[in-house]
């Protein structure tokens, strides 16, 4: 049986691994909206967002997880599970292709989208 130094040690090292979990993305984590949109003023309907780890690309109604993720270069298609905020049900989606071009830029479906902080701007 590990001594009790050596046990506390470990599981603190295996909780500092998995709160700071490596980003599946190499995105900024916040905000994003089309880059065509302004910032501030930018309507819930125009805002994504991208929350690090294993989040996916979500919305102001959604919270995604990425389920299943292949890379090709700048490509990534990920495969992504959604909770509705609102009403709890899941929604399964993708596979979707993101283009990141930047960790503040990035391409999903032809709609280009640039990052705008962590807060969203009236």
């Amino acid at each position: 049986m590990p001594k009790l130094p050596s046990l506390v040690a470990l599981i603190a090292s295996a909780l500092a691994t998995a709160t700071h979990a490596a980003d599946l993305l190499p995105l900024k984590q916040g905000l994003y909206v089309p880059a065509k949109s302004a910032c501030k003023g930018a309507s819930t309907a125009e805002i994504v967002n991208y929350w690090g780890g294993k989040s996916s690309i979500g919305s102001a109604q959604t919270e995604c997880t990425i389920i299943k993720m292949t890379k090709n270069g700048k490509a990534f298609t990920i495969t992504d599970q959604c909770t509705d905020i609102r009403g709890g049900g899941q929604i399964a989606g993708g596979p979707t292709v993101l283009t990141i071009d930047s960790p503040p830029r990035f391409t999903r479906d032809s709609e280009a989208y640039r990052y705008c902080g962590t807060e969203r701007q009236f």
